[in-house]
C-alpha cells in the first residue's frame, strides 16, 4: 500500500534515478500549481489550458505529453518566439496513449516558381507605321540600305599619306585628290556593251598624236581588267610600231598586210594575233607602214579590217594621218565613236587645230555629231617655258567649241623618240593620261 506521507521530493528522486537526463534542469515551482492530486475535473481543464499556452504552434496544435510527477514549466507569452523542446528518449517515458487532434487541412498545391518549363514570351503588339509612312517608301533607285559604322576602309594608296601608312603601319584615309583619282579610274573601267572605236586626229605633224594614241590606249588597257584594247595606225607615214615597247618577239607588220589575208584566214583570231605587237600594259599594236611591201590601204580594205578587229577586241584606238582629203581617211572617220583632237603647245600647232575643226564642220554629216563631244589634248613637246598662254588657249577652245581640254606636261621619256612605255612616264604625265582616258571612256555611247 503506498505511503500517503511520501513527499514530492521523494517522487522526484525516484524518477531522477530512472531517467537522470530529464532532471538536468530542476523544475521551477509555481505557486499557482499544487503537488496534490486534483480534487475535481476543474484542475484537469486548467492544466489543459496551460498546455495549450506553451504549445510551439499555438492552441491548434497538440500539447506536449506531460511527464508524471514533473511539474509543467511555464512558457513565455504567445508574442514571444516559441522555445524548442529537446526530444526525450522513448525509453524514459512510460507508455501512455495520447489522443492526437485531427490533422489540419493542407494548403492547396502551388505551382513552382520559376516554372520548370520555359515560359512563352508575351506577344509583342504589332506596331503601326507612322502617319507619314508613305513619304519614306523606297524610291525607284532601289530599297534603302543600312549604313555600316566603324567598318574597315582602304587607306591611302597614293601620295604622302601612302608613304606614312607604309612607314608607320597606320591607315590614314584617302585625301580628296586620291578620291578624285579613284573616281576617274572607275570611269575608265566602264563596261562597254559593244566594240567601240576612238579616233585620234591632228592638223599638223609633231603634235604628239601618236604618243597620245599609245599612252591613252595603254592606260585604258591597264585599268580595264580583262578588256581587249588595240591601237592601230592608218597613217602610211606613221611610226606607231617603232614607238611601242613590245614584250613579245613579234616583228612589226602593217594593217595593209593584214587586209591582204584571205577572208577565211582574216577572221581567225590566231591569224590576227600574229600581226599584233603587245606592250607591258597588255595593249596590242598594229602599224601602217608600207615598209613591208604592202600596198596602200583603200577604204574597203580598211572597213574589212575594222570589222574583224571589232569582232575580236573591245576597244580600237585609230591613229589617223594628215591626209584629210583621202577617201580612206574619211572611211575610218565614219567608223569612229569618239574624237580626240591633238595639238602641241606651240602657236602654229594650235592654229592648225582651229583649221581642222572648221574643216570637219564644213564636211558636215556625222562629223557635226562628233565634234561637240570631242576632247582636245594640248601636249608640251619641248622642255621649259612655252611661248603661248596655255590657260588662255584652253579657255578659248572651250568657249568657242564647248570641248573639254586636257593638258599633258613635257615628259623626257616620251620626247626620246624611241620605244616608250606608260610605266616609264613621270607621275604627273601618267596622271594626266588617266584624266584623258576617263573623259574619253565616259563620253562613249552606251549602246
Amino acid at each position: 500500500m503506498p505511503d500517503q506521507n511520501r513527499r514530492p521530493d521523494d517522487v522526484r528522486a525516484k524518477y531522477a534515478n530512472a531517467a537522470p537526463d530529464l532532471m538536468d534542469t530542476p523544475p521551477e515551482r509555481h505557486p499557482e500549481l499544487s503537488d496534490a492530486p486534483p480534487a475535481d475535473s476543474s484542475g484537469t481543464d486548467a492544466r489543459s489550458a496551460a498546455a495549450a499556452q506553451w504549445s510551439p504552434a499555438g492552441p491548434n496544435h497538440p500539447p506536449r505529453v506531460p511527464i508524471p510527477g514533473h511539474l509543467q514549466q511555464p512558457q513565455p507569452a504567445a508574442a514571444q518566439p516559441p522555445q524548442q523542446i529537446p526530444q526525450q528518449p522513448a525509453a524514459a517515458q512510460p507508455p501512455q496513449q495520447t489522443t492526437m487532434p485531427p490533422p489540419l487541412p493542407q494548403a492547396p498545391h502551388r505551382a513552382q516558381f520559376p516554372p520548370q518549363k520555359q515560359a512563352v514570351p508575351p506577344r509583342v503588339p504589332r506596331q503601326r507605321p507612322p502617319a507619314d509612312f508613305d513619304d519614306h517608301q523606297e524610291n525607284s533607285a532601289g530599297s534603302p540600305r543600312s549604313e555600316l559604322i566603324g567598318g574597315r576602309v582602304e587607306g591611302a594608296q597614293r601620295g604622302w599619306r601612302a608613304t606614312v601608312n607604309r612607314l608607320l603601319r597606320t591607315n590614314l584615309s584617302k585625301g580628296s585628290d586620291e578620291q578624285e583619282y579613284d573616281h576617274r579610274v572607275s570611269q575608265i573601267q566602264r563596261t562597254l556593251r559593244s566594240s567601240k572605236t576612238i579616233g585620234v586626229l591632228s592638223g599638223k605633224g609633231s603634235s604628239g598624236k601618236t604618243s597620245i594614241a599609245l599612252n591613252m590606249g595603254a592606260t585604258i588597257a591597264s585599268k580595264q581588267r580583262g578588256a581587249k584594247v588595240v591601237a592601230m595606225s592608218i597613217d602610211p607615214m606613221g611610226n606607231i610600231s617603232d614607238r611601242v615597247l613590245a614584250v613579245n618577239n613579234q616583228a612589226p607588220q602593217s594593217v595593209m598586210a593584214l587586209a591582204a589575208e584571205p577572208d577565211g584566214e582574216l577572221r581567225r583570231a590566231p591569224v590576227v594575233s600574229t600581226y599584233l605587237q603587245t606592250d607591258r600594259s597588255g595593249l596590242r599594236v598594229l602599224g601602217a607602214s608600207t615598209c613591208d611591201g604592202s600596198q596602200f590601204l583603200d577604204p574597203d580594205s580598211l572597213l574589212r579590217v575594222l570589222g574583224v578587229i571589232g569582232d575580236q577586241f573591245d576597244l580600237t584606238v585609230l591613229d589617223f594621218g594628215l591626209n584629210i582629203d583621202s577617201p580612206t581617211y574619211h572611211a575610218g572617220l565614219g567608223a569612229v565613236d569618239q574624237l580626240v583632237l591633238a595639238a602641241s603647245t606651240t602657236k602654229d600647232s594650235i592654229d592648225e587645230l582651229h583649221v581642222l575643226i572648221r574643216t570637219l564642220k564644213a564636211f558636215g554629216g556625222s562629223y557635226l555629231e562628233l565634234l561637240p563631244n570631242a576632247v582636245v589634248v594640248l601636249s608640251q613637246t619641248r622642255p621649259g617655258k612655252t611661248n603661248v598662254d596655255i590657260a588662255k588657249e584652253r579657255n578659248s577652245i572651250t568657249n568657242s567649241y564647248g570641248m573639254t581640254v586636257i593638258t599633258v606636261p613635257f615628259d623626257a621619256h616620251a620626247s626620246e623618240g624611241g620605244p616608250m612605255s606608260i610605266e616609264l612616264m613621270d607621275e604627273e604625265t601618267r596622271l594626266r593620261y588617266v584624266w584623258l582616258a576617263a573623259e574619253v571612256m565616259s563620253r562613249l555611247p552606251a549602246d
